[in-house]
């Protein structure tokens, strides 16, 4: 028996193409997205500025007397080492009153001297309690007893006592000259030629005076600094002074080197500026002090760097791009892939830094999400993914 084949086949078939057609094309397409993968790194929060070197200590040798001066030798960049002669002058013959002026500069020298030395015996066993407790810190680190930090500040606190010890000692020799430098232009017979010495080892900053000429007491002639006592000032914003505090590491760049230093706070200045920007707004800004781990001695007073003060850091973190997140309902959310789909999920974010955020509920190391998400992008909308990061 033979088969008829049904009428209409050619018309049934050609319905049923146009309506797949139709509803193909109602279908929605697939939204082109850009893909990261969450990672499980180590995340920290920086507060990153500007700032200069200056040298903690500058030495201003002056006449002190109204003199002749002899023309000074000494070039900026020089190093002097303390009693080298920096400078000589005439003393005319004194009278009275340059007499009286010049026992009085001797005797507020004296009371200068006399508050040094204090300041030099009470700091001596402040250093020496401060490094008995250091190494009880050292000891009790190594039998696991107290936190790194713990040992650090006490580290720390030692270097800073350690650094005001030497720059005590520093200004006590610095008014023993001033007071020695009165007392001999008093007792000098005139004609008789004086010296100015350095009253300690460093270079020579800057040359007030180089021509021989008469000048009145009191007047600059050389400034000295020492290399080997530096320090950092970082100008910052008083809203990120105040979540500065000693101790903080800190990474230096951008002083003509690759390489980065290592630093840590010292301190942070109790006091603000008003500084007009670039942009004409009044920002409110404090200085933050660090010192350097190891002196570079390349780095002379006023040197341009970068530094990065470490607010925080965590070793291990789940993290994932900000641009990533999406704000919904007041709470953030992410669109994670899933089988060629977009899945909306809410997450709970921790700390964030400029670029990257810590995620602390919702996602997984290795899971894959939208990064930027584009407008047209829906929860369960099929994804085509251009790009994974």
């Amino acid at each position: 028996m033979r088969l008829q084949r049904p009428r209409h086949l050619g018309l049934i078939a050609l319905a049923v193409g146009i309506i797949g057609l139709i509803v193909f094309a109602l279908l929605p397409s697939a939204v082109d997205v850009d893909v990261v993968t969450v990672r499980q790194e180590h995340l920290a929060g920086y507060v990153e500025a500007e700032g200069r070197v200056r040298y903690v200590d500058h030495y201003v040798m002056s006449l002190p007397a109204t003199a002749t001066l002899l023309r000074v030798q000494c070039e900026p960049g020089d190093s002097v080492r303390a009693g080298d002669v920096i400078a000589s002058y005439l003393p005319p013959s004194l009278d009275a009153r340059q007499r009286d002026e010049l026992s009085a500069r001797a005797q507020a020298a004296g009371s200068a001297l006399r508050e040094a030395a204090a300041r030099l015996a009470a700091l001596e066993p402040m250093v020496e309690q401060a490094r008995r407790k250091q190494g009880r810190m050292r000891r009790l680190l190594e039998q696991g007893a107290v936190a790194t930090e713990q040992h650090e500040l006490a580290a720390d606190a030692l270097q800073q006592l350690d650094r005001e010890l030497d720059a005590a000692r520093a200004r006590l020799a610095i008014v023993t000259h001033e007071r020695n430098a009165a007392l001999a232009a008093i007792r000098a017979p005139s004609g008789t030629v004086m010296t100015l010495r350095a009253p300690v080892d460093g270079v020579v900053l800057r040359r007030f005076e180089e021509q021989e000429r008469l000048l009145p007491a009191g007047s600059p002639i050389v400034e000295i600094g020492q290399p080997d006592r530096t320090e950092i000032v970082v100008d910052v914003v008083s809203t990120d002074a105040v979540k500065i505090t000693s101790g903080m590491p800190t990474l230096i760049s951008g002083w003509g080197s690759e390489s980065r230093l290592r630093a840590v706070v010292r301190r942070v200045e109790p006091a603000a500026r008003t500084k007009v920007s670039a942009l004409g707004i009044e920002e409110q800004r404090v200085d933050v002090i660090l010192t350097l781990d190891t002196v570079v001695r390349v780095l002379g007073d006023n040197y341009k760097v970068d530094a990065q003060i470490m607010l925080w850091q965590l070793p291990s973190a789940r993290t994932l791009p900000l641009a990533a997140l999406v704000e919904q309902q007041g709470a953030w959310h992410v669109y994670v892939i899933e089988n060629g789909r977009s899945v909306l999920r809410r997450v709970r974010m921790g700390r964030r830094t400029t670029l990257r955020a810590e995620i602390l509920e919702g996602l997984s190391a290795g899971e894959q999400v939208v990064v930027h998400p584009p407008e047209a992008l829906r929860d369960g909308s099929r994804v085509n993914v251009l790009r994974t990061d």
